[in-house]
């Protein structure tokens, strides 16, 4: 009888052990793939602000293909600027997107981009002197 009961409390005691080890082991896997949810669940959030990004891109250049206009990368600055648009960039006067959007206003309305600069207030007087000194125009 006492080896019945000692017996029986030492396998109740494994059971339990054994019971608690399989459990931690789904928590541990559980926690384990929480954690891998979160991780993709940032990693497509993040997939889809660059897609929409990368989709504004590709309007913008559709935009810019059927007004005529040069795209960014096609017209870099050199070393040495020899253009008005390099030149302003160069300078700081305007960033590319300014610039661009002044080139969209002289295509719409029909005149030179340094008469779209001058009717937007995007460069002064002074700086259209400058750049006609430097024969940019």
């Amino acid at each position: 009888m006492t080896f019945s009961i000692i017996f029986v409390l030492f396998g109740t005691i494994a059971t339990i052990v054994a019971c608690k080890t399989i459990g931690g082991n789904f928590e541990l896997k559980n926690d384990a793939l929480a954690r891998k949810e979160k991780n993709l669940v940032e990693a497509q959030q993040e997939l889809q602000g660059r897609r929409k990004e990368l989709s504004r891109r590709l309007e913008e250049l559709k935009t810019f293909q059927k007004a005529g206009i040069k795209t960014e990368a096609a017209s870099k600055p050199k070393e040495e600027p020899t253009d008005l648009r390099g030149w302003l960039v160069h300078r700081g006067i305007l960033s590319e997107a300014q610039f661009l959007s002044a080139e969209i206003y002289a295509t719409e309305k029909n005149i030179d981009v340094i008469g779209a600069l001058l009717t937007l207030n995007m460069v002064s007087v002074d700086i259209y002197e400058e750049a006609k000194k430097l024969k940019l125009i």
